[in-house]
């Protein structure tokens, strides 16, 4: 298992998650019209995608599948279809209301996804310290339909927001640990914090054995679970 603050987490993809806080941020800085200005973008590159996607296939009829050509056409399908994605995940995000913060306490926020990011529904988000162990007093969050989990911390009163060092980790159905975040997260007092967190292909390998209590609540409800296929 990887350190949190030292190395990368093996289940955290940093090129996909820097791109979609580079966007959401100029979205956010950008003007009330931040919203519709992501969907029209995402309707831009959806357009795009499906020329893309038209002329790969014409090729391939013509050509081939092995043709350098369709090969080529086919690699601008997948890069396109991937922009669209993240421009989807930053318009969730600029779309997405704060939540009502307690005074004195925090909120965390966001959406999980998966290596295509593709929402990520029904795994546990919690928080632990620098030693891993798993900081019940915070609670934890499943994720919905749509990868979005919600965090909301009122302390008790007299109690001083977190002070030591919190990091982010999720379980997946089963209770296994498939992330943790390389960098601590530093809970806004009095306000909320959005993030986006997109797995790798190796999130399918659990990171360790999880927290005995993570392990009694990540099993989802029965009511909750995914139907078998």
């Amino acid at each position: 298992m990887s350190t949190p603050g030292q190395n990368p987490a093996p289940g955290g993809s940093a090129s996909a998650n820097q791109f979609i806080s580079a966007l959401s941020t100029a979205l956010a800085q950008a003007d009330t019209s931040a919203s519709a200005t992501a969907q029209t973008l995402q309707l831009v590159h959806q357009a795009r995608a499906a020329q893309l996607t038209r002329t790969a296939a014409a090729l391939k009829a013509t050509y081939g599948a092995n043709d350098s050509r369709t090969v080529q056409a086919e690699a601008a399908v997948t890069a396109e279809n991937a922009a669209v994605a993240r421009i989807a995940a930053a318009h969730q995000q600029v779309s997405t209301p704060a939540p009502t913060v307690a005074t004195g306490g925090w909120a965390l926020h966001g959406r999980v996804f998966d290596a295509q990011l593709k929402p990520s529904a029904q795994l546990t988000v919690y928080l632990v310290d620098n030693s891993k162990a798993y900081q019940q007093q915070y609670g934890f969050a499943y994720t919905d339909a749509t990868g979005y989990f919600l965090i909301n911390y009122a302390p008790p009163a007299g109690q001083a927001a977190a002070a030591a060092p919190l990091f982010v980790a999720i379980a997946n159905p089963r209770g296994e640990p498939v992330y943790l975040s390389a960098s601590a997260f530093q809970p806004a007092v009095n306000g909320a914090t959005y993030q986006n967190i997109s797995l790798t292909a190796t999130a399918a390998t659990p990171l360790g054995d999880p927290p005995p209590e993570i392990r009694k609540v990540a099993i989802p409800p029965q009511a909750t679970r995914p139907k078998p296929k």
